[in-house]
């Protein structure tokens, strides 16, 4: 057996990029020089980290509670995966009282202790801390009546039950918006077993599951990113860890070859995983940025226009103006580079945050924000090298800001768990949203100018609606049993589509917060964007690309 450091390191940034860490996995990825090694990178599945760190806690678990006849040592302390194990063993009087209410430990044949129900145990405490496999068990035994999403909501509720057996605290602390403004529901009996399948569903209304969709097959590594044409609404861009763009037409049920935009590597030894990429609001120009920090401008034809040369760091975001003709760009060097399209050169570069600049959003055609992992929001104007303002607030890295189509408002989403609303005459946060229990990782803006409504997603696996006039939460959407990292509203405001590496999809009715529909993908989700005529495409781990119109289907 041989222990590789490139292996490891592979597995690690292989588990934040499939966790939602986007921008860990990506500075990780540029510190170990994984992309340098001199062999080619396996077909890792998902969860193999997970998978091998379950695998050897169990061994240890075995190993520490072995005595040397081969029996096992009874314990009924947890076994931890970090930390110094100490036994702890119950006096067998009250061993034998435990016993009598919950079943007997037997063993038969000199293997290891079971109960009288045939579960494994070892000693006083279960030999496979897996709550996962207790959810799936649970919904291969649902009666064959009951769908298969129905499972799987079972499933969820199977981990959380299981969780709360072992006395783990799986929903953390509810905040006072949440508990003023969440509302009450009747869940239908169909649905009444599956516990929290719906937060948001109003009685009588079930989860229908999407089963036509366009799967579009051609990238080589999994899809990150993908971005419909602002004024073609059949042409999609797609972005990939294969070093490619792509541009589909998927006016046809049966769509042509995609035009491959290839990202050429500055060294043979380097990748060029696709990072970001942005249609101008004419959808005349395509920009596309690579982890090698190579930046193309492609026309709608896909043709190259020009190539923008800055630093070789990976860009992570880039956001064209109203116009169309000056393009931001956010490194994780902690600079932003404005570019003039038209003339292919460097307008300005900004270096005033200590950390990696996670995103950056126009306010109009002059005036830009960007937000960074040094905890601050910082907004400037064309022409001005230092920032008009600096916000301040956040207690953890600020992922994404977004501002309101009016220009009025500026949201944020930090890992503190916060979405804050920001005014731009002012260097303090206006609204305070908590709610979340762990890192806000996205969010969007309701597309309508009259209101004043944003949508955030978590790790915590939950989407939630906020009116920041009412200062109010209005919706908690829980479904998805793992983070939850993109999202997407449809043109008219009335639904909002969630992706999550849990392999989901769901379409929320904004209205009432009811789970619409689901999409189930073969591999997790890494993007989802909405048409503006209807359909949603998905950006999926497989490699592949899925549309769908959940309005028709």
């Amino acid at each position: 057996m041989i222990l590789r450091s490139d292996d490891v390191n592979y597995l690690v940034y292989r588990y934040l990029k499939e966790s939602g860490f986007l921008h860990s996995s990506y500075i990780f990825q540029f510190e170990s020089q994984i992309y340098k090694t001199d062999r080619e990178q396996p077909n890792v599945e998902p969860g193999t980290l997970i998978r091998v760190l379950q695998k050897g806690l169990q061994y240890m678990d075995v190993e520490t509670h072995l005595n040397e006849d081969g029996t096992a040592r009874l314990c009924t302390a947890p076994f931890s995966l970090v930390g110094k194990h100490v036994c702890s063993v119950k006096p067998a009087s009250e061993n034998r009282q435990n016993n009598s209410n919950k079943g007997r430990v037997v063993v038969a044949d000199g293997k290891r202790p079971v109960n009288e129900d045939g579960s494994n145990t070892h000693g006083g405490h279960t030999l496979v801390h897996d709550t996962n496999s207790q959810a799936k068990k649970y919904a291969k035994s649902r009666d064959s009546s009951v769908s298969g999403e129905v499972a799987a909501a079972a499933a969820a509720n199977a981990v959380v039950v299981a969780a709360a057996g072992n006395n783990t605290n799986t929903g953390g602390g509810r905040s006072p918006v949440e508990d003023e403004e969440s509302m009450d529901v009747d869940v239908p009996d169909t649905e009444r077993e599956t516990g929290r399948i719906l937060e948001g569903a109003k009685s009588g209304r079930k989860t229908r599951l999407i089963d036509r969709s366009l799967v579009l097959r051609g990238h080589t590594g999994p899809v990150f990113l993908c971005e419909w044409n602002p004024s073609t609404p059949s042409t999609l861009a797609t972005g990939a860890g294969d070093g490619t763009a792509r541009i589909w037409d998927v006016s046809k049920s049966k769509p042509d070859d995609p035009i491959v935009l290839r990202h050429d590597p500055p060294t043979l030894d380097q990748r060029t995983d696709i990072t970001s990429i942005a249609w101008n609001p004419q959808g005349t120009m395509l920009a596309t940025a690579s982890f090698s920090g190579q930046m193309c401008i492609w026309t709608a034809a896909g043709e190259l226009k020009s190539t923008l040369k800055h630093r070789q760091v990976p860009v992570v975001a880039m956001r064209w103006n109203r116009k169309g003709q000056l393009l931001l760009s956010a490194c994780l060097d902690g600079s932003i580079a404005l570019w003039d399209v038209p003339a292919g050169t460097l307008r300005h570069e900004y270096r005033s945050h200590v950390g990696s600049v996670m995103d950056v959003d126009w306010q109009d055609n002059s005036t830009f924000a960007s937000c960074a992992a040094d905890r601050t929001i910082m907004i400037w104007r064309d022409g001005d090298p230092t920032p008009l303002r600096t916000l301040t607030g956040h207690k953890g890295d600020v992922n994404a800001i977004k501002w309101h189509p009016s220009g009025k408002y500026l949201a944020s989403a930090s890992d503190d768990g916060t979405l804050k609303i920001w005014s731009p005459t002012s260097d303090t946060p206006i609204i305070d949203f908590f709610g979340h229990s762990q890192q806000v990782y996205a969010l969007k803006w309701l597309p309508r100018t009259e209101k004043a409504i944003v949508a955030s997603v978590s790790f915590d696996g939950t989407a939630r609606v906020w009116d920041v006039h009412a200062n109010t939460c209005l919706r908690v959407l829980s479904a998805h049993t793992e983070a939850v990292h993109c999202l997407a509203f449809s043109s008219d405001g009335r639904y909002l589509a969630t992706g999550s590496f849990d392999k989901r999809v769901r379409v929320w009715n904004i209205k009432d917060g009811s789970l619409f529909k689901t999409f189930i993908a073969d591999d997790g989700i890494h993007d989802v964007q909405w048409a503006s005529k209807g359909r949603i495409a998905v950006a999926i781990a497989n490699s592949q690309v899925a549309v769908f119109d959940p309005l028709s289907t």
